[in-house]
């Protein structure tokens, strides 16, 4: 009993609220689950090294690796893509990943723990000979978190015009990529999060800017102010 009289919860009570706020990451101890076809690589997405995310605690950090995570339902909200709200349950319950057995909302160590496991990496669930892979580490090479932290705090340096154009063309690499892979390599539209991660023009908000199409090229803005520079 807590101070005030009322029972301390012990078990789940099938709110709901855990897998509203988004799905889970999934470790190694998950890879069963997606090479058995419970999950499928359609239904997840990479949240790649250096990306800027909110942690448990709602605090924002970079992350030092790659993680992969289950999507949201597509519905404008963040709730797990498996989570049925109209029956408040899992749709995957008696497979659910790791962090999902793990979670007790009464006492977060558990699923503290859990976070500790290695993470699933994409090339776990990518053949060794797979084209694909190839055109993953060009990706990585050429559009790198790190690479784009540099070019936005050189907005402030001496060159300017210089890190617009390598942030227009990390942007523009990255939106060239998802045209065009799918139509070469005949791979759905829905794989390419988690083949890629989060298009650029959408996470460039994590640096305080957004992105506005102007026919084959972009437009960088600050959030809620003027326009920077026009793409080149």
């Amino acid at each position: 009993m807590e101070e005030d009289g009322n029972e301390r919860q012990t078990e789940c009570h099938r709110c709901g609220t855990c897998c509203m706020k988004g799905g889970p990451a999934l470790h190694g101890e998950d890879l069963p689950l997606l090479t058995e076809g419970i999950i499928d690589t359609s239904h997840v997405y990479t949240l790649r090294e250096g990306e800027i995310v909110r942690n448990t605690d709602d605090r924002l950090m970079r992350l030092e690796q790659e993680i992969i995570k289950i999507k949201g339902d597509g519905q404008n909200t963040w709730a797990c893509l498996f989570y049925d709200s109209h029956a408040q349950a899992c749709r995957i319950y008696t497979r659910r990943p790791v962090e999902c057995r793990s979670l007790q909302c009464w006492d977060p160590g558990p699923l503290y723990e859990a976070m500790k496991l290695p993470y699933i990496r994409r090339t776990r669930l990518l053949e060794p000979e797979d084209e694909i892979r190839k055109i993953i580490t060009a990706h990585e090479a050429r559009c790198a978190y790190s690479s784009m932290e540099k070019a936005v705090q050189a907005l402030g340096g001496d060159t300017p015009d210089r890190a617009v154009h390598r942030i227009l063309d990390m942007l523009h690499y990255d939106h060239v990529v998802r045209t065009v892979v799918p139509e070469k390599l005949n791979i759905a539209p829905d794989m390419l999060d988690f083949l890629f991660g989060r298009p650029m023009c959408e996470t460039i908000q994590m640096y305080g800017f957004q992105v506005l199409r102007e026919g084959d090229g972009f437009r960088l803005i600050p959030l809620e102010q003027d326009p920077v520079k026009g793409s080149p």
